[in-house]
């Protein structure tokens, strides 16, 4: 039988690392990363004052500490004082981020990657994934609620129309000693 706490603390490691997201609080990644700038390159960036909204086109990649977001396009949408919704697209996006300095990257991807501040949730749409150490969690889509700390993956349909979720587990990260119960 695997050791389930462990399991559960390896999966929710994996998404509490998304909490590191630009504009976030209380994240848990490194320490370091909410205080350092963030940095945005594109082909392209707009501003669109009245939407509130700032998007930025082709090769784009968000830096900030050890987080790194890549994307075809990335949107920030403000609302009256601060940002409030990060959507990131691309064939995948992908975001990297460094839990602890003793941990691997946690890596995700997905064709869109969302967090909505004001709902304090992290959602992978379409071809959702999160890999950290072998162990990996896949589906059509992935919702973080951050203040939960509640993770629902749902799968991708097939042809019966129902969907699966995988989560593949290396033997390695099964074992623990007895503190890990």
């Amino acid at each position: 039988m695997p050791d389930v706490p462990r399991l559960k603390r390896s999966l929710l490691t994996l998404l509490l690392t998304l909490m590191g997201l630009p504009f976030s609080h209380g994240a848990v990644a490194l320490d370091s990363d909410r205080e350092q700038p963030i940095q945005i390159v594109a082909d392209v960036a707009v501003r669109d004052e009245l939407a509130g909204e700032t998007r930025y086109e082709g090769n784009v990649v968000l830096t900030q500490g050890s987080l790194v977001i890549t994307a075809d396009t990335l949107s920030i949408s403000h609302n009256i004082d601060e940002a409030d919704k990060i959507v990131a697209t691309g064939k995948p996006a992908t975001l990297v981020q460094q839990p602890t300095p003793d941990q691997t990257p946690v890596d995700a991807s997905a064709l869109r990657i969302e967090y909505v501040r004001s709902q304090d949730l992290v959602r992978l749409l379409k071809n959702a994934r999160i890999a950290q150490d072998g162990s990996t969690l896949s589906g059509s889509q992935i919702d973080y609620l951050v203040s939960q700390r509640t993770v629902r993956a749902a799968g991708t349909p097939g042809a019966e129309g129902t969907g699966r979720v995988e989560v593949v587990i290396p033997p390695e990260n099964l074992r623990g000693d007895a503190s890990d119960g």
